[in-house]
């Protein structure tokens, strides 16, 4: 029995309430404070005789240091990737798509079967953000910027104009130049 009892006193050998572990059992894996409390431990439980060596001592408290460190590390990256797939990304799709606005694209048709063509073509009216991805809107249908394999480049509107302009002008040159005029008459 006396045995028992000394057993009992010493922390790791004792029966534990699974219940107040539940969250570090469930995580598989020890942390910093999990690491702390048995370095905690090992110094008060350490033979009086013999006590634990500075060189021991410090490449411990180095390893606690370090898992530290790196738990720290991977809370910013997963911050850091939460920030990127969250609002980085979508917004840079956002950007990729508002470009083709008024453009010809070629896209996979979305509901091919064999009688159908795969490839169907259409200007993109505009584009819109759905659960994170940005859509073209095509014909009154959203298509996925990943169906899209050929962008068209067209003239932009600012070009078609001065084109229209230039046109005029040639006609009122020609009118007006004398002799031209006569000669048709």
């Amino acid at each position: 029995m006396a045995i028992e009892t000394q057993y009992e006193t010493v922390p790791w050998l004792r029966t534990v309430d699974n219940s107040s572990n539940l969250s570090t059992a469930n995580k598989g894996i020890l942390d910093k404070d999990d690491f702390l409390k048995l370095l905690i431990t090992e110094l008060k439980y350490q033979d009086p005789m013999e006590p634990m060596k500075d060189k021991e001592f410090i490449a411990q408290m180095a390893s606690f240091t370090s898992l530290e460190q790196m738990k720290n590390l991977n809370t910013g990256f997963e911050k850091l990737s939460g920030l990127v797939t969250d609002n980085l990304l979508p917004a840079i799709q956002l950007n990729q798509a508002s470009s083709m606005i008024g453009k010809e694209v070629k896209y996979l048709n979305p509901e091919t079967n064999e009688e159908q063509e795969k490839l169907l073509s259409g200007i993109v009216n505009s584009v819109i953000m759905k659960e994170g991805q940005a859509y073209c809107v095509i014909d009154g249908k959203n298509i996925a910027l990943s169906s899209i394999v050929e962008i068209n480049a067209s003239k932009s509107t600012d070009e078609k104009v001065l084109n229209q302009i230039l046109d005029e002008m040639k006609k009122l040159v020609t009118a007006m130049v004398p002799g031209e005029a006569e000669n048709d008459g």
